[in-house]
């Protein structure tokens, strides 16, 4: 990038609903504050590092130590707009991202993108599509529905972007810009961005991230204790004697043998595992206690029917399935021309994409149950999340 860069990281906020700071919460080795600071002091277009601080230092002082590139700290002000113009006044670059520092999830193309559009037309920012319908109503606090608040548009979501950080700007429009701004028009800035719009500058949204989430709330930290994800893994195991007279039916694909794997179903030894695993990791029994068979409805059944309705209990009970890993005990027949499809079957079946499916198999060196070629054996792991 021909232009120099300035990042101005402004982390002057008091966290009030939030109840604790924030930006020093540990992610797992880092704060909040190191780990957005880390994004770009790694970032090959940023050349510097302006850090806008509150009433104390210390958290800014850690991050700065790990910092490879130039940085400077200054104190902020009042508001997020007086500190995010501490910042840039500060900054040496022909370019400025600022970036809320409560944001430590940015990706480097994230960063790279809204850059490469400032440099071209002056000033842009990460942005992604609405996701839900929005209404427009009585204005309220910002932080409740206020009493007898009744719809008056509902705007066309296609049009609707929920906007992000970095924004970036060229250093000397955003400057001018603050100077063209009188009192009344300056409380209407509630982002940077909004300081360009005001004064009839353009601005240019690029493709944001959904992970790119700013952490305000208890809500938004990403760990099951403080109200974030909540996984569970299960395992899953089957075994089934092979025979003559029966079709070997694998992960619902018919695999041509002479033998088949002999059972009250269709004895798909794979697709059973998988579903013990996912039932396993929510605590729901397993397919014996869900489809018994001394049941003659399933007598004969499609496993793949069974474990749709095992991803519909998943549902019902809150869970989302997120990846599962299968491993085949099998001598013989080879299995490995079959194994996409069976990988294919088994995504449809449980609702998920097909590279959240894995399925290997293995031989066992002629040992054992399986290794003589006197059955299969499947072991399946899932990992569930709460929704």
């Amino acid at each position: 990038m021909e232009h120099r860069v300035t990042a101005v990281l402004v982390a002057a906020g008091s966290s009030t609903r939030m109840g604790f700071d924030k930006l020093s919460f540990d992610l797992g080795g880092e704060t909040v504050l190191e780990r957005s600071v880390r994004a770009f002091d790694e970032c090959p277009e940023v050349d510097e590092l302006v850090i806008v601080t509150g009433a104390s230092s210390e958290n800014a002082q850690r991050a700065v130590a790990r910092c490879k590139k130039p940085v400077r700290l200054v104190k902020g002000g009042s508001t997020r707009a007086e500190s995010a113009r501490s910042g840039v006044a500060a900054a040496h670059g022909k370019l400025v991202a600022v970036h809320d520092a409560a944001r430590p999830f940015v990706s480097q193309s994230v960063i790279a993108d809204t850059i490469a559009a400032a440099a071209r037309c002056g000033a842009a920012a990460p942005a992604v599509p609405v996701k839900d319908t929005i209404k427009q109503a009585k204005g309220g606090n910002g932080k409740t529905v206020p009493e007898g608040c009744m719809v008056e548009n509902t705007p066309d979501r296609s049009t609707l972007y929920a906007v992000q950080t970095p924004q970036c700007f060229d250093r000397t429009a955003y400057l001018a810009a603050l100077d063209e701004l009188d009192e009344a028009s300056a409380r209407l800035v509630t982002d940077d961005c909004s300081l360009f719009e005001l004064t009839g500058r353009p601005v240019e949204l690029v493709q944001g991230d959904y992970a790119n989430i700013k952490i305000t709330t208890r809500e938004d930290l990403p760990r099951a204790e403080n109200g974030g994800k909540k996984m569970r893994i299960g395992h899953g195991y089957d075994v089934h004697r092979l025979v003559e007279g029966r079709k070997l039916i694998l992960g619902g694909v018919e695999v041509p043998y002479e033998k088949g794997l002999l059972g009250h179903s269709d004895a798909d030894v794979l697709a059973h595992a998988v579903m013990d695993a996912v039932l396993g990791a929510a605590a729901l029994g397993d397919i014996g206690q869900h489809f018994p068979d001394t049941a003659e409805e399933y007598a004969g059944a499609d496993s793949l029917m069974l474990a749709r309705r095992v991803a519909e209990i998943m549902t019902e009970h809150g869970w989302r399935i997120e990846n599962i890993d299968a491993t085949i005990l099998c001598q013989r027949p080879k299995l490995a021309p079959h194994i996409p499809a069976m990988r294919a079957k088994l995504a449809e079946a449980f609702g998920m994409p097909v590279d959240a499916v894995s399925v290997k198999a293995t031989t066992e060196e002629h040992l054992g149950f399986t290794g003589e070629g006197l059955g299969i054996a499947a072991h399946a792991v899932a990992l569930i999340e709460a929704v």
